[in-house]
């Protein structure tokens, strides 16, 4: 889970249109403020909250983005999210975040479906949740902090089955370390 000391880096790696334009509820410019509050949210029952780093040559972990799965009281789904810093987009970072969090997920919170939701114009987050097995369910409009207008979304579901037959032929992500089951 992010602590506070990483406010700073998580701070650094959001304050950026790039990332801001392609999320509905990240604003901008995102302050070291904007991250100490967000660290201090606990993910909900049934949620995930993870700062997503990697080892640098040294062998500390160096922070580059976030994944969450969000489940807040009277939502209908708990919903996948994932953002990284654009030094970090097309190095699959993403795609094995996503992972992790989806069979941690389904393995040890039981939940039976997920969501995810886009922009429109988002390709490349479409294509990591697509490469997870979602399935595109619906386009609607949501409120963005960002553009402080409601903007079209593309709104992706991964059920339980599904996501049992995908495993199949794919290792999980769980036991490879990507997330701490103990956690």
């Amino acid at each position: 889970a992010p602590a506070v000391t990483d406010a700073p880096t998580i701070a650094e790696l959001a304050d950026n249109p790039k990332v801001a334009e392609m999320l509905v509820g990240m604003p901008h410019p995102y302050r070291v403020a904007d991250a100490i509050d967000w660290i201090a949210e606990e993910a909900p029952p049934g949620g995930q909250k993870y700062l997503v780093a990697r080892k640098s040559e040294d062998g500390t972990a160096v922070p580059i983005g976030a994944a969450t799965l969000d489940f807040r009281r009277g939502a209908r789904l708990p919903t996948l999210g994932t953002w990284f810093g654009p030094a970090f987009w097309g190095h699959g970072f993403a795609t094995e975040a996503a992972h992790a969090v989806i069979d941690f997920a389904f393995l040890h919170q039981r939940h039976e479906r997920l969501s995810f939701t886009c922009r429109v114009t988002n390709m490349a987050g479409r294509r990591v949740i697509e490469k997870c097995g979602f399935q595109f369910t619906a386009q609607e409009l949501a409120p963005s902090a960002y553009f402080n207008a409601v903007i079209p979304v593309d709104r992706f579901t991964l059920d339980r089955r599904t996501w049992e037959s995908l495993r199949r032929w794919e290792p999980l992500r769980i036991a490879t370390g990507a997330i701490d089951a103990d956690a």
